[in-house]
């Protein structure tokens, strides 16, 4: 192998990489930007990416909104929240969206105003309010309406996120919220302070961060339309899992006496959007491309078969195309459908190329079985989130074994002290020249008797 020739595999590499990390480039910001565009309408339409809500409590003034001394939480909180999910497709992305039927009802327990507290100078020693924080962020609210111990109470000032809602402290009360909203992606309630949130791999981190509160006969169930339930990462995991409910799915959580930080919620489904995961695939192309070019010059070194660096650089070309097509091809139809008709595309592409070089044999069984496994295959495992690292890995452990096993006895001395990568194909004997007829000198006809 000479120098002149490694350098020209490197180079095409090299340019190949080059390629795939323009392109998913272009295509994370493009999805980027169209998501940035999007998220602000959607946010207008459904609701915040996030819908929380968080517990209520009862204070002696409405100046307390901060929980002041004297501020008192239920002792007894029933909760149910039905939601009804679907996907909503805009400008080439998918967004997940839901309506929430949320219905909670209270249990506030008699208490006394503390001597020259704010109520003394509100009214009567014991009048107060119930302060329930609405969900931060939401557009809408259908039938918005509370009762207290049954009675339909008058709600004032509603658009500024709280329901104030006046109460006697000096005795036990009931009180009872129900409203209808939306949101986007999860739904959280949360039994103290607005939780902070972030996003990794695409899954929702609920931090169980803030003061410590106490649940005493507290009861959460939540309905969803769908079956497949899943929970935000860091939420407080259901005292009775999903299950079966008639035409909905159910979860409860109960305390009787329960101490936490962590919030409580449901993760709504979600369709796997085209840009971001045509962009990883782009990025990390080079990986399969190296893992394809390793295993197709051991096979070549073996089997001495002459392929020249010309050859790579087309092949590559051929690995190029399946994401610049799947990249384009995912704006107008589903993105599994749009990775196996490229892959299809490039794999035929490859081995039809292949097959004029060195053969069917060689194209098929050698080429066209590492594209499935080293393009499709690594390709395909980015669709398994949280399992992409560890497909590569076992891919690649297995890789290097076969590698070892096949080019074990090999003489690497004798294969890199050639000036060939591969033994020079026989030189064409010459064609021996054509005799020359000697030509028959003409007969002499005898002379005509006359």
């Amino acid at each position: 192998m000479t120098a002149l020739r490694v350098i020209a595999i490197a180079l095409v590499f090299a340019g190949a990489s080059l390629g795939w990390l323009v392109l998913g480039a272009t295509v994370q910001n493009r999805t980027d930007n169209l998501d940035e565009s999007l998220a602000a309408e959607m946010a207008s339409l459904w609701g915040p990416e996030v819908l929380v809500q968080t517990s209520p409590w009862s204070a002696y003034s409405v100046r307390d909104k901060r929980k002041a001394t004297g501020s008192a939480e239920p002792v007894a909180s029933t909760i149910s929240a039905t939601m009804k999910h679907q996907h909503r497709y805009k400008g080439l992305l998918w967004f997940s969206a839901f309506d929430v039927n949320f219905r909670g009802e209270y249990r506030l327990a008699a208490s006394s105003a503390p001597a020259g507290g704010a109520g003394a100078t509100e009214g009567a020693a014991n009048d107060g309010v119930f302060l329930f924080p609405l969900p931060d962020g939401a557009s809408t609210y259908h039938a918005l309406s509370a009762e207290v111990d049954g009675n339909s109470v008058t709600l004032h000032d509603r658009a500024s996120g709280w329901l104030v809602i006046p109460i006697d402290r000096s005795v036990e009360h009931v009180v009872t919220v129900h409203y209808i909203t939306g949101g986007q992606n999860a739904w959280i309630y949360s039994p103290g302070d607005l939780p902070e949130m972030q996003t990794q791999d695409d899954k929702l981190v609920v931090a169980a961060g803030g003061s410590l509160r106490e649940l005493t006969e507290f009861s959460l169930t939540a309905r969803t339309d769908f079956a497949d339930i899943d929970y935000p990462r860091g939420t407080l995991s259901p005292t009775t899992p999903a299950h079966d409910d008639g035409d909905w799915t159910k979860a409860v959580w109960q305390a009787e006496n329960l101490i936490t930080r962590q919030s409580m919620g449901i993760a709504m489904p979600r369709r796997a959007n085209a840009g971001p995961i045509v962009a990883r695939m782009s990025l990390f192309a080079p990986v399969s491309l190296a893992f394809f070019f390793t295993v197709l010059l051991a096979v070549v070194v073996l089997k001495a078969i002459p392929l020249h660096p010309m050859h790579l650089l087309l092949v590559a070309a051929g690995f190029f195309a399946f994401h610049i097509l799947l990249s384009y091809l995912a704006d107008v139809m589903n993105i599994h459908s749009a990775f196996w008709i490229s892959a299809a595309v490039s794999v035929l592409l490859v081995v039809t190329y292949l097959r004029l070089v060195v053969g069917v044999k060689f194209a098929v069984v050698y080429a066209g079985a590492a594209q499935l496994v080293y393009l499709v295959g690594f390709s395909y495992a980015f669709f398994w989130v949280g399992r992409t690292g560890l497909t590569v890995t076992i891919c690649a452990v297995v890789t290097l074994f076969v590698l070892m096993q096949a080019t074990g006895r090999l003489d690497w001395h004798e294969v890199f002290a050639s000036r060939q990568i591969l033994p020079p194909t026989p030189p064409i004997p010459p064609i021996p020249p054509i005799p020359q007829k000697t030509p028959t000198p003409p007969t002499t006809l005898p002379p005509v008797v006359g």
